[in-house]
């Protein structure tokens, strides 16, 4: 039995694991390279609400491009990886790429905190934005050092294959330092997810209370719209009422020459009566068109609600996305540095499932690009105007915000 052999049988468990990383690969550079083209060259770059998708959508590129590749390479070759160099560089680009998706979308978080509940502290300018993306990155890249020096080229053996008695050696890309240098820099990533997480959540609790105050708004004005007073009658109207009828009394004794007229309580109370009282059906005109008015007004505000409040429920999605597919990578790099020399002596499926979990965080990268298009309504007219080329390209125009 030859390396080669050795390696194969290795590999070839993980033939599933392969192809989901494939489809990572494929659906992430094709998805995020859209997302890339159409924010950057086909629709305004003045929208301060989309400024920050094609920033997210190259980070995500990049970690699909690394992530997957370097998955791939490690299902591909467990026992002949080629060489120290790049499976640091390769630990590197993608621990980078991971960090900095993370931290952008707790960037974000606050942006959407400030322009949606502090709209008045201070709006960010380009340079502001171009700043805070670009430390974004610095920082991820330097919170990454330490897997230069923690991970590398390891030498393994095997006493179950062999050549001429002597046991087969093989090069994988693994843990080569310290196991409690490493404890700690695990220790150190899940503190810094965790404290992340709150202060998104934070953020995105006050948006979400400042969104459902202004709702709350809308249905009670709908309300009071809706719940039209009857018409009561003042004492002047009532007055109104006497005199009319004493007039029309008055008038026919004139005609039969009596120059004089009496009240007539008994009948005075009756119509006063009746007209206190009239049909719920038959209100006012001028009562029934001033409340149609309103909810006309009203209506088209409630149906603008998620246009004007679609590009928070987009981040807040993708956060939850994010939270979801890295809590598992993080927990097993845990688990891992802690239990260093037995924790990947499991069954084959057993194997298969963990390696799943441990790399589901690139699923967060792919489907960005979808809820982009379920979200933005332009985005998906101008991907519907690329894939179909129509003469007349939808018009979705770029003045319809949100926050």
């Amino acid at each position: 039995m030859n390396i080669e052999a050795w390696n194969s049988e290795l590999s070839d468990f993980l033939i599933g694991n392969n192809i989901v990383l494939g489809l990572y690969l494929v659906l992430g550079v094709f998805g995020n390279g859209l997302v890339l083209f159409i924010y950057l060259v086909r629709m305004s770059k003045n929208s301060d609400d989309r400024y920050f998708i094609p920033s997210l959508a190259g980070i995500d590129a990049c970690a699909c491009v690394v992530g997957s590749s370097y998955a791939l390479a490690l299902n591909l070759l467990p026992v002949r990886f080629p060489g120290d160099i790049l499976c640091r560089a390769l630990w590197y680009f993608s621990q980078t790429t991971t960090i900095s998706g993370g931290t952008l979308l707790l960037v974000i978080a606050v942006h959407r905190y400030l322009k949606v509940c502090r709209p008045f502290i201070g709006k960010w300018s380009l340079k502001v934005k171009r700043l805070v993306v670009l430390g974004t990155v610095a920082v991820a890249a330097v919170l990454s050092i330490p897997t230069i020096f923690f991970y590398g080229e390891i030498k393994v053996t095997s006493d179950r294959y062999s050549v001429e008695n002597t046991s087969l050696v093989g090069y994988r890309c693994g843990n080569k330092g310290s196991a409690g240098a490493l404890f700690g820099y695990n220790v150190f990533l899940f503190i810094y997810a965790v404290t992340g997480i709150v202060i998104i959540t934070i953020c995105y609790t006050f948006i979400g209370r400042s969104i459902y105050s202004k709702v709350m708004t809308y249905r009670k004005s709908l309300r009071r719209v809706n719940v039209v007073p009857r018409p009561e009658l003042s004492v002047s109207t009532v007055s109104d009422i006497r005199r009319s009828k004493n007039l029309e009394n008055c008038a026919t004794n004139d005609k039969n020459g009596d120059h004089g007229y009496q009240e007539q309580p008994i009948e005075r109370t009756r119509v006063s009566s009746n007209f206190l009282k009239p049909p719920e059906k038959e209100l006012p005109k001028h009562i029934k068109r001033r409340s149609h008015e309103l909810v006309r007004a009203n209506i088209p505000a409630m149906k603008n609600h998620f246009q004007h409040y679609k590009y928070s429920y987009m981040f807040m999605t993708i956060t939850v996305v994010f939270v979801i597919a890295y809590l598992p990578r993080i927990v097993i790099m845990l688990l891992e540095s802690i239990f260093v020399q037995t924790f990947w002596l499991k069954s084959d499926s057993a194997i298969v499932g963990l390696l799943f979990l441990y790399r589901l965080y690139i699923l967060n990268h792919v489907v960005n690009p979808f809820i982009y298009g379920f979200f933005d309504v332009k985005f998906r007219h101008e991907v519907k105007y690329l894939i179909w080329r129509r003469k007349n390209k939808p018009v979705h125009p770029d003045s319809q915000t949100g926050h």
